[in-house]
């Protein structure tokens, strides 16, 4: 009989993000992936306001010990670039960088960025099978499983959703066409168009490796090079990641699954109502997660404190509904 495979939680975040992180791990302690090790990479300057967070089985890791060497570095320099410059001038030094083919070169390198470069590493750095990201602004929902992760016939597990091209633009248009051009695979948004890119997002530790690999030969430099130097804002590591599956792995290597089992919730700015949405949730058997949208980029008004009580609450009652 095969074994089970083994399995991590992992969660970049940073200062900005730790009140929502508090409430993942709140969730997770109260279902049944508790007893899962779970890493928490924190930005290296950001250590201190995580002192104490998580739980027993959270361990935090400074992102300077996951990222390539000079990396976290230049992730610092940029964050003091986007500080100084505010968001609008740090969106503008990002359009100059895509007209100009890559300057200002910090650009690269802000958080949004180099997390996806730490998501990566610390899964081709690990020794568990299966390496889960679960971003901060997740919420566990009871009914959530390690089934949720691990293929019945120990292949690698990914999330798919299935829906049309046309229902979508923007930056999920620039993900798709820019992980297409990538891996030399020509794009038809008819026939492909990836819209799963929520967490949890489940990362087979050696298909990623087999990603770095291919990246590697094809393009001369390290995997990490490789995306660092795609245009800003235009690349996602999980399209990249699912469209290396789809294209580049032997079809029966991978179980597809829906993602319907992680909901979305955009809007929290009525904290009640983010309450009463999550204990619906609650009591929908095939909701197993719900990311409520982090805004700490300024865009919008509200943070995880206004909300934090009200889905604790709901969760609380859904503990004492199953006895």
């Amino acid at each position: 009989m095969a074994s089970t495979p083994s399995l991590c939680l992992l969660t970049p975040t940073w200062s900005g993000d730790r009140q929502h992180f508090d409430v993942l791990s709140a969730s997770l302690a109260r279902s049944a992936l508790a007893e899962l090790p779970h890493f928490a990479v924190v930005q290296s300057e950001d250590m201190d306001a995580f002192a104490g967070s998580g739980g027993p089985s959270t361990r935090l890791v400074p992102s300077s010990d996951i990222l390539p060497s000079g990396v976290d570095r230049r992730r610092q320099q940029a964050r003091r670039w986007a500080s100084a410059l505010g968001r609008a001038g740090t969106r503008l030094s990002g359009s100059l960088a895509l007209r100009t083919g890559g300057w200002p070169s910090w650009v690269h390198y802000t958080g949004w960025h180099t997390q996806q470069i730490t998501k990566l590493a610390f899964a081709a750095q690990s020794d568990f099978d299966t390496v889960v990201v679960m971003d901060s602004d997740v919420v566990v929902l009871p009914h959530a499983s390690t089934s949720d992760f691990v293929s019945e016939n120990a292949r690698a597990l990914c999330y798919q959703a299935d829906q049309p091209a046309s229902a979508f633009g923007g930056k999920r248009g620039n993900w798709n066409r820019q992980a297409h051009a990538l891996l030399d695979v020509p794009y038809d948004p008819q026939n492909y168009f990836d819209t799963s890119f929520e967490t949890p997002f489940v990362l087979h530790t050696e298909s990623l490796r087999a990603l770095m690999r291919w990246l590697e030969k094809r393009y001369d430099q390290p995997w990490w090079q490789v995306l660092l130097a795609q245009p800003v804002r235009r690349w996602s590591e999980f399209a990249t990641y699912r469209l290396f599956l789809k294209r580049h792995m032997p079809t029966d290597a991978v179980e597809w699954r829906s993602d319907a089992l992680i909901r979305y919730l955009f809007d929290a700015a009525d904290p009640e109502a983010v309450g009463r949405e999550v204990r619906a949730l609650t009591q929908d058997p095939a909701a197993h997660f719900v990311t409520i949208h982090s805004q700490s980029s300024g865009r919008q008004l509200w943070g995880a404190e206004g909300y934090a009580p009200h889905v604790m609450d709901a969760l609380e009652a859904a503990t004492a509904a199953s006895g």
